[in-house]
């Protein structure tokens, strides 16, 4: 059985948690434990419980409490708490105090601080207890102080954390200063006693004592030997980044500096260390380190000055040999190390300003620079780290924590090294915690920057000192880019949210850039990495986001845009917009996304723009919303829904009296009909619609259902029909201008004149309508004519080229993500190879087309597949099944004979 007090205070058996049972048994055990081996009067446990505002019954309550804590424990097994006249005592076997004390007095310090799991008493608020808090604390920084001083490993960073604590322990502060000079660091050093100088004359008004003031004068006095390395610890798990490290190696041991630039926490001064510690046996002469402090909590950028006396103090040039003057100071340096095989790290600068003085004038002398933001130096191999691809991401997790289920935890963390380590350090120290529960932690967006931060690292505090440095105007534009809800952004949107000109916002987003605190993820595109966005959002001023949220939504309602790269943040947009703005982007982007084959974002908009219309009880937004989502259900296949968007439209349209709306929609649900192999309803809904539209020429929606009724009539076999149907449509598309317009009429045109065997014809009107519209680039267009020549040539025996026609149509709306046309293109793809009689290549087009079809509920397209592989499959009673439902179903849609086609 384990006793604790080490942290919470505990029983533990098997390290089950068996007590204590309730805040007061726990003070109880506490006052217990510190006293063990020893009686403990009751009247001292009721000053513990009770913090000398006993109630009358606490003697009783004291006994009847420490009597359940001796059952408790003689249950488990431990008859070690017994009553001995006026008090009780405990005499635990495995208690952690014992241990740690144990530890202590072999020096063992190590291991005795590792018996701590908390502050001492932790949890435990007791007047009477606060005496002993004290003491253990102060206990454990001694034997602290002990383990660090004899400690000749790379102690800084735990030793700066302790010291930002501890500012006026004076033994943790020669142990910092012990251990920056024994990291080459003798500037630091020095800047760390005159703090702690002025700090302790500030607050207690007295001096350093003598072994502190020891410490510093022996820094004073020590000259480094030659060839010795200042490098910092070159850490086990480093991770990845091969081919820089490979390319580094390669141009410092050629004599080029090296620069190394990327954002917070990416890992620069790792992968300089990294790189430094493999070249070092290249530079027999020394390894110099110098940490600048471009970018370090609570420092300024260390002057030039001092970075060049840290440097000559590496080579043994004692502080009171050095010339005060930067110039002659850089003078020095120069001479000293000319002709000499050395390599120096100048990490964490500033600026290229901070760097130069310091850069040595030969070629023997290695370089390396590593900077927030890009440094120029004459002649450097520049390298810009990113963030790690997820692979080496997981694997620094893994090689962190032993864990090898990291893949989320590297995505939440944005695979940025300084993330990853710092969520590995929590879920290290925290040992009750899962992955899971890591991973549910970070998985607050909102939150996640407050979760990475452990022993003194802070990925928040990292970019808040990126930020510091940044003018008014960039910290502006940094904050109010916080708001922009989609993963990256044009200069144009930049500008809108900042309300500046173009040109000014471009040079604002390339100053970000610069300092690492934005992203270039393509060509006049920008954005942030996950975790500044959440930075960026945390530095947003209300006052400001508001308005240019309302900026950019007017930018994406009002001005020029490329749809096609500006989609994804159209739909972001329109989740935080207002519904006057959400219904009208909506309204403009969907003719482009539809063009584009962009299915997905022009259904999420088009609903939108349908609920925002909802929410502003604007019957006209409405109806016009309601045609965009049925054009959304049209280019998905989402027949059934198209009907009920228009028939919604229809009766609002009617409603209103808008008789142009009103024909566009009759237009539109004669279209979803004949889709749906309803053709004669079809055909009323066309007849409606050119009674409401007026005179031929009147209106676009005349030649628009003037098209449509020629391919139903053409379905249905009424030749003579279509063809004056298809001419009506052609003449009023020219007339109008509407060149997109005319090539699909065009192409409609030659396939009926092929019904009717004007094959020549036909094939030159088809054939002008492909090469109308490939000249065009109309690539919609180029499809819809391909499949209308092929089935020209099906139709003129020439199977050959409607193959060349119906493939190349496949590959154009595959592209598009079009299911309606692409269903037509692979039926007339599979009529082809049967005509060729390769049943084989048949059957690889008949059957998406069958699966796509019955998905979208395109019948007529469903009978030609059915028919179209029952000719093509081997198996007579397969053949003949499915030749049955084919001819069920063209039965049931009224059609005649096998020529199935429908617009």
């Amino acid at each position: 059985m384990e006793f604790r007090v080490l942290g919470p205070v505990r029983v533990l058996d098997d390290g089950r948690v068996i007590g204590p049972a309730g805040p007061r048994q726990e003070r109880i055990l506490a006052a217990l434990l510190l006293e063990a081996g020893r009686v403990v009067p009751v009247a001292r446990l009721v000053d513990v419980v009770w913090d000398g505002e006993p109630p009358a019954t606490a003697v009783r309550q004291v006994r009847n409490l420490t009597t359940a804590l001796r059952r408790t424990l003689v249950a488990a097994g431990a008859d070690v708490l017994a009553i001995e006249g006026a008090g009780f005592t405990l005499r635990p076997g495995a208690f952690d105090l014992d241990a740690f004390e144990a530890h202590a007095a072999r020096g063992e310090f190590r291991e005795a601080l590792a018996c701590w799991r908390g502050p001492a008493l932790a949890g435990v608020d007791s007047v009477a207890l606060r005496p002993e808090v004290e003491r253990l604390t102060e206990r454990r920084l001694t034997v602290l102080e002990q383990c660090l001083a004899a400690d000749d490993g790379d102690t800084v960073a735990e030793l700066t954390a302790l010291v930002a604590e501890h500012p006026l322990r004076e033994g943790l502060v020669g142990s910092l200063m012990r251990a920056l000079h024994r990291a080459g660091r003798q500037a630091d050093a020095i800047d760390v006693y005159q703090r702690a100088k002025r700090r302790l004359a500030d607050e207690l008004g007295i001096a350093p004592g003598a072994p502190l003031r020891a410490r510093y004068e022996e820094l004073l006095r020590e000259e480094p030997a030659p060839g010795r390395c200042f490098l910092p610890y070159d850490v086990p798990d480093f991770t990845g980044r091969a081919a820089d490290v490979a390319r580094a190696l390669d141009a410092v041991r050629r004599g080029q500096p090296v620069t190394v630039d990327g954002m917070a926490g990416v890992g620069k001064t790792a992968f300089a260390v990294r790189v430094a510690h493999r070249a070092a046996a290249g530079f027999p002469d020394g390894q110099l380190f110098v940490d600048l402090h471009g970018h370090t909590p609570g420092r300024d950028p260390l002057p030039p000055e001092a970075a060049l006396a840290a440097l000559l103090l590496q080579l043994g040039v004692a502080a009171s040999r050095q010339p005060d003057g930067l110039d002659e100071r850089a003078a020095l340096w120069r001479s000293r190390v000319a002709g000499r095989r050395l390599l120096v790290v100048l990490d964490n600068a500033a600026d290229a300003a901070q760097v130069r003085p310091l850069l040595p004038g030969d070629r023997d002398v290695g370089v390396l620079v590593t900077g927030r933001r890009r440094i120029t130096v004459d002649g450097a191999v520049a390298l810009c780290l990113d963030v790690l691809p997820p692979l080496e991401a997981e694997a620094l997790f893994a090689a962190a924590t032993g864990c090898r289920s990291g893949a989320q935890v590297a995505r939440l963390c944005g695979y940025l090294p300084l993330a990853l380590r710092i969520a590995a350090a929590r879920l290290s120290s925290r040992p009750l915690w899962t992955v899971d529960d890591l991973v549910a932690r970070l998985g607050a967006e909102r939150s996640r920057l407050g979760e990475l931060r452990a022993g003194g690292r802070d990925v928040a505090a990292a970019f808040a000192l990126s930020y510091r440095d940044l003018t008014p105007a960039q910290q502006r534009m940094f904050r109010v880019l916080g708001c922009h809800p989609g993963a990256d952004f044009a200069v144009p949107a930049a500008a809108a949210l900042a309300g500046t000109a173009v040109a000014e916002a471009e040079r604002l987003l390339e100053d970000l850039l610069d300092a690492h605190l934005l992203r270039q993820p393509a060509p006049d595109r920008y954005g942030f990495h996950d975790l500044l966005a959440e930075h960026a959002r945390t530095a947003a001023d209300p006052a400001e986001t508001a308005p240019a949220l309302d900026r950019l939504l007017a930018h994406y309602r009002d001005d020029d845009l490329s749809f096609a790269a500006e989609r994804a943040n159209l739909v972001a947009a329109v989740a935080v917009g207002r519904d006057e703005d959400v219904w009208r982007i909506a309204d403009r982007a969907v003719t482009a996304l539809r063009e584009q084959g962009h299915r997905d974002e022009l259904t999420a908009l088009a609903h939108a723009g349908v609920r925002a219309a909802d929410r502003l009880g604007d019957p006209h937004a409405r109806q016009l919303s309601l045609a965009n989502l049925t054009t959304a259900h049209w280019e998905s296949g989402r027949l059934a829904e198209a009907v009920e968007a228009t028939s919604d439209r229809l009766r609002l349209v009617r409603a209103a009296g808008d008789r142009a709306a009103e024909a566009a929609t009759l237009a539109r649900l004669g279209a979803v009909h004949g889709m749906l192999g309803r053709y004669p309803e079809a055909i009323r809904r066309y007849r409606e619609a050119l009674a409401l539209a007026g005179e031929p020429g009147s209106h676009a929606v005349v030649a628009l259902v003037w098209g449509n009724l020629s391919n139903a009539q053409e379905v249905l076999g009424q030749y003579e029909d279509a063809l004056t149907s298809a001419s009506r449509a052609r003449a009023l598309r020219e007339e109008l201008g509407d060149r997109d317009g005319a090539i699909l009429a065009s192409a409609q045109l030659g396939l009926v004149l092929a019904r009717l065997g004007r094959f020549a014809e036909a094939l030159e009107v088809a054939s002008q309508a492909v090469r109308s519209a490939a000249e065009a680039g109309y690539a919609f267009g180029e499809a819809w004519s391909r499949i209308d020549r092929a089935e020209v040539r099906l139709a003129a025996a020439d199977p050959g080229s409607a193959r060349d026609d119906a493939e190349r149509a496949c590959a154009i709306l595959a592209r598009l993500n079009h299911p309606l046309l692409l269903t037509m293109a692979t039926n007339s793809l599979g009529a082809a190879c049967l005509a060729l009689v390769d049943p084989s290549a048949a059957r690889s087009a008949f059957e998406p087309a069958l699966t796509t079809a019955r998905r979208i509920g395109y019948r007529a397209q469903e009978a030609r597949a059915l028919l179209g592989l029952a000719a093509a499959v081997a198996n007579h009673a397969d053949a003949e099944r499915l030749s049955q439902a084919g001819r069920e179903l063209l039965a049931e849609l009224g059609l005649p004979g096998e020529r199935v086609r429908a617009r």
